[in-house]
């Protein structure tokens, strides 16, 4: 069994430190909050020799510490969304354990001077004994903390329910980042297939073709029209590739500016969730995160016109925003949370079905992450019919490519072998 090293507060103050065995790091901490300590510092290794009656060199040189930690993080901390996901299963491990916030903290900002967690830690932590609440607290650490992020920790504080909270909030950073990384994924194989269509394409306009010119244009007879219009493409391509790379950064730019801009953009927000396959996913993923975000928030204790006021902002799409207010308008005038949903063109039937049943039974936050949990499934289906028609349009178009090629090279070398023959 692995033994863990400490460092902790006795009930006296003072500050002790010792070893323990236990299967892992949680275990250890639930096995020293037994004893009434209050750990600050857990790790796995060989053990310290226990000292006793040090409490206050020993709070001098934390208290230091957590003094230069503060200062090194003055600024507002940046978290990439893995960190901000491990951060919250650890804090969440922590409380659940039965840790009290502030002791969870430090506890964690022990764990090294240099890393994200520990400053992030520290920030909260000196936050906190200054008493700003939690919730304020990490809107003031960092940015990474979303408004979201503080409203779930603001409903758990509220509720007494903290640790759950953090719970929930840690599974839902899972769930993000394990659909981006599907997506992910799910493009490498289409944009592989694109990047070979366009070097095949390059590679054939700009050296394959102009070293062939120059022998067809010495054939008796002349150089077939379906050639040369494959010749005059190459020479274009070749003079006046400049020309066609500042025309497509210009269209580019101007719709960029377009999709942008306050008369563009919802009109381009809508048309996105029109176009075929594409727009079923971008549906499947607002259905996905908007319905386990709001079952996180009303689980944790908010009100639900709160929450939907909250989970209406985790999409960028003007058109969905659009609807989700009138969803909020609808349910601030009394109506149920199922007919104001079916007034938007946003949710299918049977979503619709199981937010009935969840108003019916009460349990309207149980019921939105199974709804979530079932557009999650959707979600995937179609990202893999997405994939099954981008793959083979991307081969047709490179088979195409390769077909126009293979016919101007057949031909060239069928003329030849007619003007050979023709000599003889």
């Amino acid at each position: 069994m692995p033994t863990f090293a400490y460092q902790a507060s006795d009930a006296t103050g003072r500050d002790v430190s010792g070893s323990v065995d236990a299967p892992d790091r949680a275990s250890a901490v639930r096995l020293l909050t037994g004893r009434g300590l209050q750990p600050f510092q857990v790790k796995e290794g060989p053990a310290k020799t226990a000292v006793r009656g040090v409490g206050k060199p020993a709070a001098k040189a934390a208290g230091a510490k957590g003094k230069a930690v503060v200062q090194e993080t003055s600024g507002p901390i940046r978290i990439s969304g893995k960190n901000l996901q491990l951060f919250t299963e650890e804090l969440a491990e922590l409380l659940e354990a039965g840790m009290r916030l502030e002791q969870a903290l430090k506890l964690m900002e022990g764990k090294g001077a240099t890393g994200t967690h520990s400053r992030i830690a520290a920030r909260l932590g000196s936050l906190i004994r200054e008493g700003h609440p939690f919730s304020s607290a990490l809107k003031q650490t960092s940015p990474s903390f979303n408004e979201l992020y503080c409203a779930v920790a603001a409903a758990g504080e509220a509720g007494g329910s903290l640790s759950e909270s953090m719970k929930r909030q840690g599974m839902y950073l899972a769930k993000v980042r394990e659909l981006k990384s599907q997506v992910a994924v799910a493009l490498i194989y289409p944009g592989f297939l694109g990047f070979s269509a366009v070097a095949v394409t390059v590679l054939f306009t700009t050296f394959l073709i102009p070293r062939l010119s120059g022998m067809m244009s010495r054939m008796r007879g002349g150089v077939p029209q379906g050639v040369q219009i494959i010749l005059n493409f190459s020479e274009f391509m070749r003079s006046y590739w400049w020309l066609l790379l500042a025309g497509s950064a210009l269209l580019g730019l101007l719709f960029w500016v377009w999709s942008g801009s306050k008369q563009g953009r919802p009109v381009w927000d809508e048309t996105k969730l029109k176009i075929p396959f594409v727009g079923n996913v971008l549906m499947a993923n607002f259905h996905t995160q908007f319905l386990e975000t709001l079952a996180s928030l009303t689980g944790g204790g908010l009100p639900l016109l709160k929450g939907l006021e909250l989970a209406s902002r985790i999409s960028a799409n003007l058109f969905i925003q659009r609807q989700l207010v009138n969803v909020i308008d609808g349910v601030r005038d009394g109506s149920a949370l199922s007919r104001s949903l079916e007034k938007t063109a946003l949710f299918p039937d049977n979503l619709l079905e199981m937010v009935r049943i969840g108003e019916h039974t009460g349990d309207i936050s149980g019921t939105l992450r199974r709804a979530a949990d079932r557009c999650g499934r959707e979600l995937e289906k179609s990202l893999e019919k997405l994939m099954a028609m981008l793959q083979p349009m991307i081969i047709l178009v490179m088979a195409a490519l390769v077909g126009v090629m293979a016919y101007m090279m057949i031909t060239i070398i069928y003329d030849t072998v007619s003007t050979l023959n023709s000599r003889r």
